[in-house]
């Protein structure tokens, strides 16, 4: 209880109780594992400062009980508290869902906390502007007041009121100014007399100047008592109102208190292993089942305590424990006792994980010196009557505690008693630990196969015990070696065990030789763990370093696979660049013959102009509408060179003239379609200069506006673009569109690219929102 936080809490806690019930259990211990994860993990703060077990006060309100300002503070403080936990709760509860819905359920009490701060300040006195009445009546309070003070300190600078005066000085009697007048002296000042001093030599009168002006602030104050009590009503009123909400909140408040108790505790007694939250606490079970702790510690033990493993209820249902005393028996029956208990109210085990605790119906324990003098009852008889009890009662569901076993009697019947006793249990189906010092009950235990054997351990060097709890084998009393060691004498000793029975000294000196067997094999065990934690260290290092070198090369591989890319990407580039010098080279040239050609042809046809006669007119059209084909001395048929006005080369007629008069004709790298009007002469390709011919260049090939590369690998749609600008420039286009798509990207950059350095591109752009966008570039294309 030292743990919680304010007195629900605490009141939480004296009322915990183990329950029988695993699933409650299990509830219990899943919101005790969340507050161990929240405050002690994850250092969160569930802040219940300032909280109250407020639910008398919220039910008298309820009843129409005006509380005090005091009481209504503490309610006021309750709300804030339980708001804090609520937001801090809600905010964590992906990491605690119980905890998380415990507080989620509070209900908000914001409104009523502001209405009782807005009227009540920290000193518990109600503020002034909790009403305006109130913040009337109080100003006319203070005027009222300082009117009764001048006046009052007026009367004092009266000499003849002064001269009446004990003390010059103005005090208070039953709620009313007075002066301390002589009591010879008291008709000096006349007025109303509220008190006199012990001796009579003073009677303290409130002066008649001022008994209208006492009266009138003294109403005040009564005005103002009045309303203070209805304010008061009012937020009485407002806690009753909202009491079912505030009650519900402090329960709230009480079980999340507990819960961080526990978490604490759990911090103190290092017993977080088995706090795991969001699981299903696979670690209570339901009875019958084992009973079994691993690495247990008594909470109550303070210092280097030794922890202790031991289990019973499963392969076999009693466990017996042997030893010296103080050698630890009774410590270990009752840790095994408490820790059941705690676990079934919910409380951390200090255990290690394997730990399996079942939800017992009943625990029962005879522990201690049970003698009664009142009762005549020694501690033999006192010890079973209280079995007696437990053997009526217990059951599969039930544990048993039985501390010195068979102990308080004759030793042969005792011992057999203690036999029959465990028989009967064993039957009954109860888990049971027990200890004991005779030594029928160790060949007992060791004979039964519901029954096992356990001991503490003793150091016969320096007399004290280890504390350590072996299961599986029995201890030795070690009296006559405790004596030996104490100083008795050689003889005595020697004829104690001259006393003892063949086999009690065959039986002492086996379980000294396996002893003896047991300690080998836990040094064994130990050096072959620790080989085995050096073996996990050494492969995990090597591993790590397996690891390093597996990335390191990967990494290198990548590096490698990289250069090589960019080093074919600059190789492709390269060829690619050179085949485009070449191919710019050869246009070049081309257009250099092609320039020769031109002029050339220009010259003879200048020189065959001087020489041929001027064209004739124009021959009109006929009576039928037909537009003669012929000009000068030719007709015009595909095949024949004609002049046409304005332009100086002559072309080449690429088709006869249809009914309306045009034909198409080839002027160098350009293709058009033309009227007989523009003629100006004509002739056959042959018949220029007595015979010598005229060569025309050749009709450029005809090309397509755009190409479409999309989908395709850039190896496959770079070479066909570069082919398509070259036939496009022959063919005398300007302007081309390449349709690339938008996909990744990598084809678009790739042809934009190719165009930015090609030598027949004069410029290129993206294409308009109505063309292709992204998806189209547009090429404008070098035409002389």
């Amino acid at each position: 209880m030292r743990h919680t936080s304010f007195s629900a809490g605490r009141e939480a806690a004296a009322a915990l109780r183990p329950i029988p019930d695993r699933e409650a259990v299990v509830h219990r211990q899943r919101i005790t594992a969340e507050a161990v994860h929240l405050t002690v993990q994850l250092g969160v703060d569930i802040p219940l400062g300032g909280a109250h077990d407020v639910r008398e006060r919220a039910r008298g309100a309820e009843r129409g009980q005006s509380l005090a300002p005091a009481e209504l503070l503490n309610v006021a403080s309750t709300c804030s508290a339980a708001g804090r936990a609520r937001r801090a709760l809600v905010r964590t509860s992906d990491e605690a869902p119980l905890l998380g819905v415990i507080g989620g359920g509070i209900a908000d009490l914001g409104p009523l906390r502001s209405l009782i701060d807005g009227a009540i300040d920290d000193r518990a006195e109600l503020r002034d502007d909790a009403s305006p009445e109130l913040r009337a009546i109080r100003r006319e309070l203070g005027k009222m007041h300082g009117r009764l003070q001048q006046r009052m300190q007026a009367l004092l600078a009266n000499a003849k009121v002064s001269a009446a005066l004990q003390e010059p000085i103005v005090t208070m009697r039953e709620g009313r100014y007075v002066l301390s007048v002589r009591s010879e002296a008291r008709g000096a000042v006349p007025g109303v007399v509220h008190d006199t001093s012990a001796s009579g030599a003073t009677v303290f009168i409130e002066p008649m100047a001022v008994i209208d002006l006492g009266n009138e602030w003294r109403e005040l104050q009564l005005q103002e008592r009045h309303e203070i009590d209805r304010i008061l009503r009012e937020l009485s009123d407002a806690v009753g109102a909202a009491a079912g909400d505030l009650i519900d909140a402090v329960e709230r408040l009480a079980t999340i208190d507990l819960a961080i108790a526990k978490a604490r505790l759990a911090k103190e007694l290092d017993a977080t292993d088995l706090a795991r939250p969001g699981v299903d606490q696979p670690w209570i079970v339901d009875a019958p089942s084992e009973l079994r702790l691993i690495d247990a510690r008594h909470p109550l033990l303070e210092g280097d305590v030794v922890p202790i493993s031991l289990w019973a209820g499963g392969e076999f249902a009693a466990l017996l424990i042997t030893g010296p005393n103080t050698g630890g028996k009774t410590v270990a029956l009752k840790t095994a006792g408490l820790l059941s208990l705690m676990a079934l109210a919910g409380l951390p085990v200090p255990a290690a994980a394997g730990t399996t605790i079942p939800v017992y119906e009943a625990i029962f324990a005879d522990i201690g010196d049970e003698q009664s003098i009142e009762q005549s009852l020694s501690t033999f008889s006192g010890h079973i009557t209280a079995i007696i009890d437990v053997i009526e009662r217990a059951g599969p569901r039930s544990m048993v505690l039985l501390d010195e076993l068979g102990a308080g009697t004759d030793p042969t019947e005792g011992a057999a008693l203690a036999i029959a006793i465990v028989d009967r249990l064993v039957s009954a189906g109860a888990t049971l630990i027990a200890t004991t010092h005779h030594s029928e009950l160790k060949l007992y235990a060791h004979q039964t196969p519901a029954v096992m054997n356990a001991s503490v351990e003793f150091d016969i060097a320096s007399l004290s015990p280890t504390y350590r709890l072996t299961i599986g084998l029995p201890g030795q009393s070690n009296a006559l070696a405790i004596a030996s060691r104490l100083g008795m004498p050689g003889d005595v000793i020697a004829a104690a065990r001259e006393g003892l029975s063949t086999e009690e000294r065959d039986v002492e000196s086996l379980l000294g030789e396996l002893r003896g067997q047991l300690a080998a094999a836990e040094q064994r065990a130990a050096d072959t763990a620790t080989d085995r934690a050096q073996a996990r260290e050494l492969r995990a290092e090597l591993d790590r370093q397996l690891r390093e070198l597996t990335a390191e090369t990967e990494r290198l591989r990548e590096q490698a696979h990289a250069r090589v890319r960019r080093e074919v990407r600059d190789v492709e580039r390269l060829v690619e660049r050179t085949r485009r010098e070449v191919e710019a080279a050869r246009l070049e040239q081309a257009r250099a013959d092609l320039a020769r050609t031109q002029e050339a042809v220009e010259r003879i046809d200048t020189e065959a102009a001087s020489e041929l006669p001027e064209p004739p007119e124009p021959v009109g059209a006929g009576e039928g509408g037909e537009v003669a084909a012929t000009h000068g001395p030719h007709r015009v048929e595909a095949g024949s060179v004609v002049w046409l006005r304005g332009v100086a080369a002559p072309g080449e007629a690429l088709s006869a003239p249809d009914d309306r008069g045009e034909f198409d004709v080839q002027l160098g790298a350009l293709h058009t379609r033309v009227r007989l009007e523009q003629v100006e002469r004509t002739a056959a390709a042959r018949t220029i200069e007595a015979g010598s011919t005229v060569r025309i260049p050749p009709a450029p090939p005809s090309a397509p506006e755009e190409i479409e590369v999309r989908g395709e690998r850039i190896d496959e749609a770079l070479p066909r673009i570069d082919a398509f600008i070259d036939l496009a420039v022959r063919a005398g286009r300007d302007r081309v569109r390449l349709i690339h798509g938008r996909g990744t990207g990598t084809l678009r950059r790739a042809v934009r690219e190719l165009v930015a350095e090609h030598p027949l591109v004069s410029s290129f752009e993206e294409a308009g929102r109505g063309e292709g966008g992204a998806g189209v570039t547009i090429v404008h294309l070098q035409t002389n």
